[in-house]
């Protein structure tokens, strides 16, 4: 359990004096009640463990000054304080996790020369419009979050060379959004950023694999470099009208709903879909009117997933689907080509067929397809490598989710 104790000039002087270097135990945490302790602080060049601002540590002041001290072994943090409005700790180059929340006058933040950090968490900056790292800022964090502020730039963020987690939503003045990292062994969730003005664009030019990528209200993502997503590569109630990963080979999954501007998705060198659950999910893009784009694309672990307001579906080398198959369309539609991927002989869908067109709600799991639809059993006769698919999409459909598409399988 964390000891924690009030860091008074006496208690620092006792190191400071010898070589500016001071310590407490390791899973202890200092906590600054007032400028004296912040200055306290900034007569040690490194200091050895966690370190926590309370409400009114800047004081009358408005300003928490802590110039000096390079390195902070542990945490530092500082929440909950409406109050101070300037965070100076310019020569700090290194620190555990870092995290800022609820400092709503905060508008200065000094960090230039800050480097390397654990977690850095910046949540309810309402006054905060830029991140004062200097450039290049920093190098190298754990797990990124920044949401509720009023930053306009990441300036001081975009050159990380390592991170593992990169969460980026709810700033409703930031437009864009481009990172320089060629890996990340975690998760981007990307969102409502720059809502009002059509949403952020993002740009990760570099990006060459991850563990997961969630996209949501984007004007424009760019991943050229994309090979490699270990999990699920979603885009949700975006705004762009196409979107192209042309290096990406393998996916946990892939799933596209409620992009309203979507009419191109190409994804020319993508072969598998093999993660957990490994399904392709396309539901409610309505100006897509054509799946293609997935000229290589053979093996799905799981499910494929169609709904919308598409007239065709081209998957010229689709060989194994792991799940269940479910295309419904309010288009008219003829399934024949669909239905015969379950047949027996070559048997590519491996799970139970569902195809309908004419759908008035296409993919709705209440009700069964009402308009040209055709079933099979993972018995029937298949066709094949035989995968070019005529598919309709619906406005506003329900898709089937991925957990109905495994249950499927034991119909």
């Amino acid at each position: 359990m964390a000891i924690q104790s009030y860091l008074l000039p006496a208690l620092a002087l006792v190191s400071v004096a010898a070589a500016a270097s001071c310590s407490i135990e390791s899973t202890s945490t200092t906590t600054i009640v007032n400028p004296a302790g912040a200055a306290a602080l900034a007569a040690c060049t490194t200091y050895s463990g966690n370190v926590a601002f309370q409400t009114g540590a800047a004081s009358n002041q408005a300003t928490v000054n802590i110039n000096g001290v390079t390195e902070i072994t542990g945490s530092l943090s500082y929440m909950d304080d409406n109050t101070v409005t300037t965070f100076d700790a310019g020569t700090l180059q290194s620190v555990g996790d870092f995290m800022l929340g609820n400092l709503t006058a905060l508008s200065a933040l000094t960090m230039g020369a800050l480097t390397s950090t654990g977690d850095l968490n910046f949540t309810g900056l309402g006054s905060l419009a830029s991140l004062g790292f200097g450039t290049p800022g920093l190098s190298k964090a754990n797990n990124v979050l920044i949401t509720n502020t009023i930053l306009n730039s990441l300036t001081g963020i975009n050159k990380l060379t390592q991170v593992a987690g990169f969460s980026i939503s709810n700033n409703p003045y930031l437009p864009t959004i481009e990172l320089d990292v060629t890996a990340i062994s975690g998760a981007v969730d990307i969102g409502a950023n720059d809502v009002s003005n059509g949403g952020q664009s993002v740009s990760f030019p570099n990006l060459q694999t991850a563990g997961q990528l969630t996209f949501r209200n984007s004007s424009s993502v760019m991943l050229p470099s994309l090979a490699n997503v270990s999990e699920n590569l979603g885009f949700y109630d975006n705004l762009f009208a196409s979107l192209a990963t042309p290096n990406l080979t393998f996916a946990g999954g892939i799933v596209f709903v409620d992009n309203t501007m979507l009419s191109n998705i190409s994804m020319p060198m993508l072969t598998t879909i093999n993660g957990t659950n490994g399904t392709y999910q396309i539901a409610n893009n309505t100006l897509l009117k054509s799946i293609d784009g997935f000229e290589n694309l053979s093996n799905v672990k799981g499910g494929l997933d169609f709904t919308g307001n598409f007239t065709s579906v081209v998957l010229p080398k689709l060989m194994n689907v792991g799940g269940a198959m479910n295309v419904q369309t309010s288009q008219q539609f003829d399934c024949s080509n669909i239905t015969s991927l379950g047949n027996t002989g070559n048997q590519v869908v491996k799970g139970s067929i569902t195809c309908a067109g004419s759908e008035s709600q296409p993919g709705n799991p209440s009700s069964a397809p009402s308009g040209t639809s055709s079933g099979s059993s993972a018995t029937s006769t298949s066709s094949g490598s035989a995968a070019l698919m005529n598919l309709p999409s619906a406005v506003g459909g329900v898709s089937v989710l991925a957990g109905l598409l495994q249950l499927l399988l034991s119909f």
